[in-house]
């Protein structure tokens, strides 16, 4: 099959017009040179002398700088305000500037296709002729020569043949530099940025073959217009080889193209990632995260980061399994060498890190390693993102497989019926896990291969997938391969990296070069639908450079910890899919890329904002001036149009100045109030269509502004006349005292309650994963997951470990002595579930003793009062409040009655209404009466008035629904009454005002 490409693609054109409107005015002409050495040119005869031809532009700065500001305003990016820019100081990536111009576009929208159509249109219009285009590594090169066989044809069809040749720079075949200067054609060279600038590069040197004339200089002569693919990765640096080497050619104009410029000089064109998924011109993303479950049973840690820091010592920040109060969770800390795992402050006292200790903390090299110091095993080291005891990872590794396989023969059997090949990708961390060779080189599977086929073998054979194999049975080895650096002999290796991603030695790059040759010629053949393979197994191969628009699963099976992984991975699968005759597909709800990922989806999410803040040089999720510049709304006739940079600053400061935004651009609550009740002002000549874009992004914005801060705010003050009066005096003197208890403790019904409470519980957990999927909304204002479903868990292999001193653990965390805890275990009969799953085990022991032990204590409780009184100035003023929260009142010590609930607020307006009752109090936060179970804060102290005898001062708790408090709130209030009981104080629990006037 064959590639089909569109001609007429809108966001393609306005990139295409955007460079080509930079040189409205120039009249098609082109300028002659000579091509002779210096020190001979005056001797030869004019017929011996070589004629060039070179780009001419005779437009003056002005002329350019308006029609720079006219391409720029038509795309809504801010003005520059002169073409000729001086560096702002050594550290401006841009250092000084003038006929460069950048292109922002997302990976997968087609900007190798623009630059090369632009080149045409260049030559259609002014008749340019020379072109250089520079990338950053032989990957991309040979992507854009793939592209320029590709698209051969149709720039053909379009521009009517006119003449064009291109060739990759080789330094041992300089005639092509002669053709490239001397053809009156469009002639087009594609080189690496190494090739042309390092100190040894052969294009700086005068040969031969080149007349005795650098080809730097041949090419200088031809005034070319150098396209640069990836900018960021070939001249960043202002005084680096790369800017130094295209300076030397004396460019007619520089134009650089990437989804992530360093510098963006002069922008011209913006369609970022954002505008990408907003206008369905990429995939849209979900992701399928991976969550562990009751996997804590051994001493797991995780090397985040190392730290190291003139003057101080060494440090690493760990993830570990912690105890917490509400049972063991992976928490991450700082610790130094000769940290116990095993300390309170560590690890929560977890007797399971008995023995391990930190040893030394270093950063030699790379991120950094840290020994590991394990009882009985020696020291570990453990490198950035290096994990101990933890799950195991073949074991993930097989459940993530697993659902990888399973999302691809779903997705299987929804494209084939519509001609559309679909393709996996899995990102791994080393060829041995795939592949592996014996002695006399004779290659095997690695355990990867093994797993794969393993469990694509069992998916096959379920019958919802039979109708895959109707036709051509499952061949599970078929079915993959691997995409890896090959070395003379076609074996897979392993390259060297830098700290940088990048190849490290020339024999990485040579093997590298092959596998990216092989890609390239695959990659028709790939979405050939006759051509049984389908899943790809690869790591550093797969980078910028290759991608295939039929890739619909990505599974990572490597740590997401680098900053780029995620944007860098995903970038292999976000082009929109095509179909057996290479038309595009745009069919709805089609073009999905599932992520399969070993961390959750909203860590997930989370990761590739940062990694998108940091790329893109932004801040997402704040109001900037510009943000809504450049946003496209459909106009009535069925065009479009973008909000300008005029309208966003209108809209900007609208916001700023009615208090929405704070001086940084983050959301305010009142932002939330106003959206709900529609009262956001925008400017009154925003067309209807750009404010509903506007307002759909300050509603996204504004989710993350919590909940409970998005109020009105109000006061509570003193009501004196309440306050001083004789009923609340006499009221606070029955009620304000203060009391002691004891406990009368019965171990054997403790016993009893316990084991009985253990038969009952239900068995514990084993190590299990579960896949959470989950769409990302990707947009300026952040990327947001929103849930999609849970899968089936899958049973996990654990660590396998020995059963910690159950009775250590337990009497930590329970304070009772070992026999209780002995005892309890064995009436019991569960102590066989503590070899299932230790930790959950535990926990669910220690939290069953813990509420039998509450329980106990409050059936017999005894308080006595003691001289000692609450003040009655713990009733104050509040500022601040929330105004929902309040209710105003006539008949108690504050006007306004701050509530908790529904049900306090329509108790507090029927206590202040009713003749039954003189007055009322919501009882402070400061009264806090002492209990086993910590302190307990009743709700009202009320004066209840008869007709016919004394008044009753009563104390009174109000719950929705009395039956259904968890345990723990019923003993608290138990332990209430008691104390009150102690002081003579009727204590009465209801949900209304009817409810305490029967009691009372």
């Amino acid at each position: 099959m064959k590639f089909v490409f569109e001609a007429e693609l809108p966001h393609q054109i306005g990139a295409i017009d955007a460079v080509v409107d930079l040189f409205v005015g120039q009249e098609e002409r082109q300028s002659l040179f000579t091509i002779a050495p210096r020190q001979i040119a005056g001797e030869l005869e004019y017929n011996e002398k070589l004629l060039g031809y070179a780009n001419r532009s005779d437009l003056l700065e002005e002329a350019v700088l308006d029609n720079l500001h006219n391409v720029q305003n038509r795309h809504a990016l801010p003005a520059s305000p002169e073409l000729n820019v001086a560096a702002k100081g050594k550290k401006d990536a841009g250092g000084d500037y003038g006929m460069d111009f950048t292109v922002e576009m997302e990976t997968g929208t087609g900007k190798t296709y623009v630059y090369l159509r632009t080149i045409f249109e260049l030559n259609r219009r002014y008749g340019f002729t020379k072109f250089v285009i520079v990338v950053p590594s032989v990957a991309i090169r040979e992507g854009v020569k793939k592209t320029i066989e590709q698209t051969g044809e149709h720039f053909r069809q379009i521009y009517d043949g006119v003449p064009f040749e291109s060739f990759v720079y080789d330094s041992s075949d300089l005639s092509q530099i002669i053709d490239f200067a001397s053809s009156p054609s469009i002639r087009v060279m594609i080189a690496t940025v190494q090739s042309l600038g390092s100190k040894a590069a052969v294009f700086q040197q005068a040969r031969e073959q080149t007349r005795d004339i650098p080809g730097v200089d041949w090419v200088k002569n031809t005034r070319p217009i150098i396209i640069v693919d990836e900018p960021q990765s070939v001249d960043a640096n202002p005084t680096g080889a790369g800017r130094t080497i295209m300076r030397a050619m004396q460019p007619l104009a520089t134009i650089r193209y990437s989804a992530t410029h360093v510098a963006k000089f002069h922008p011209v064109y913006r369609l970022d990632a954002f505008d990408a998924h907003d206008r369905g011109l990429v995939k849209s993303i979900e992701v399928d995260g991976a969550q562990v479950q009751d996997a804590n049973n051994s001493p797991y840690v995780k090397l985040l980061e190392i730290e190291i820091k003139k003057g101080q010592l060494p440090r690493a920040r760990i993830e570990i399994a912690k105890q917490m109060k509400g049972g063991v969770s992976r928490q991450s800390m700082w610790v130094y060498d000769g940290s116990e795992l095993a300390e309170e402050q560590v690890s929560g006292g977890r007797t399971v890190y008995n023995g391990y200790r930190i040893g030394i903390i270093e950063k030699m090299r790379g991120a950094g390693s840290m020994q590991l110091v394990v009882p009985g095993d020696g020291v570990k080291i453990l490198e950035a993102g290096g994990t101990w005891g933890d799950v195991d990872a073949g074991s993930l590794s097989r459940a993530m497989v697993r659902q990888t396989i399973e999302h691809h023969f779903r997705k299987e059997l929804r494209n084939r019926p519509l001609g559309i090949k679909t393709l996996s990708l899995f990102f791994i961390d080393a060829v041995a896990d795939y592949r592996r060779y014996d002695e006399v080189g004779h290659a095997q599977r690695g355990p990867l291969a093994v797993i794969f086929e393993d469990e694509y073998a069992k998916l096959a054979a379920q019958p919802r997938f039979q109708s895959l194999f109707a036709k051509v049975p499952a061949d599970a080895s078929r079915s993959h391969d691997g995409y890896f650096s090959q070395d003379k002999r076609g074996r897979f290796t392993e390259p060297t990296l830098n700290a940088t991603g990048e190849f490290s030695n020339q024999r990485s790059r040579d093997e590298a070069e092959r596998t990216f040759d092989l890609i390239m010629k695959d990659k028709e053949r790939l979405l050939d639908e006759a051509e049984p393979l389908r899943f790809l197994f690869s790591h550093s191969a797969l980078r910028e450079g290759w991608d295939n628009p039929n890739v619909f699963q990505i599974c990572s099976l490597r740590e997401m910890a680098s900053e780029t992984r995620r944007r860098q991975s995903i970038g292999r699968g976000l082009r929109l899919c095509v179909d057996q005759s290479g038309q595009r597909r745009r069919d709805e709800g089609l073009n999905v890329l599932t992520v399969i990922a070993q961390e959750g989806y909203k860590a997930f999410a989370e990761g590739l904002q940062t990694e998108m803040e940091q790329a893109l040089d932004i801040k997402l999720g704040i109001v900037t001036a510009d943000l809504f510049a450049g946003l496209t709304y459909v106009l009535p006739d069925g065009g479009t149009a973008v909000v300008s940079v005029r309208e966003s600053r209108d809209i900007f400061e609208g916001l700023a100045k009615a208090g929405l935004i704070d001086e940084k651009g983050r959301a305010k609550p009142e932002l939330r109030t106003a959206l709900a009740q529609n009262t956001v002002s925008l400017p009154t000549n925003l067309p209807a269509p750009a404010a509903k874009l506007v307002r759909d992004m300050l509603h996204r914005l504004a989710r993350k502004v919590p909940v409970s801060d998005a109020r009105a705010k109000g006061q509570v003050k003193l009501n004196l006349a309440v306050l001083e009066g004789h009923d609340f005096k006499a009221l606070w003197d029955r009620i304000s005292r203060k009391t002691t208890y004891r406990l009368d403790f019965d171990d054997a019904a403790l016993v009893a309650r316990c084991a009985q409470a253990l038969r009952d519980m239900p068995r514990p957990g084993e190590a299990r994963v579960t896949f959470e999927l989950a769409e990302m909304l990707i947009g300026r204002e952040g990327v947001t997951p929103e849930k999609v479903s849970t899968s089936i868990p899958q049973r996990l292999t654990g660590t396998r470990l020995e059963v910690p001193d159950l009775l250590g653990e337990l009497q930590n965390r329970t304070k009772l002595p070992r026999k209780v805890l002995a005892d309890i275990l064995i009436q019991s009969g569960r102590l066989p579930d503590a070899a299932v799953n230790p930790s959950a085990f535990i926990d669910a022991v220690t939290a069953i003793i813990q509420a039998g032990r509450r329980l106990m204590m409050t059936d017999g409780i005894v308080y006595k009062p003691l001289d000692e009184w609450w003040a009655q100035s713990l009733f104050a003023a509040e500022e601040d409040v929330p105004l929902d929260r309040l209710v105003e009142v006539k008949h108690a010590p504050l006007d306004h009655i701050l509530t908790d609930s529904n049900i306090e607020a329509e108790l507090a307006k029927a206590l202040d209404i009713s003749g039954a009752i003189k007055i009322f109090a919501k009882l402070p936060p400061g009264f806090k009466i002492t209990t086993p179970l910590g302190t307990y804060n009743p709700d009202w102290a009320i004066v209840r008035q008869h007709d016919d005898r004394e008044d009753v001062y009563l104390v009174s708790e109000s719950k929705g629904n009395l039956n259904t408090l968890r345990e723990a709130e019923k003993a608290q209030i138990a332990c209430g009454k008691a104390h009150f009981k102690a002081l003579n104080v009727p204590f009465v629990t209801a949900t209304n005002l009817s409810e305490i006037l029967v009691q009372v």
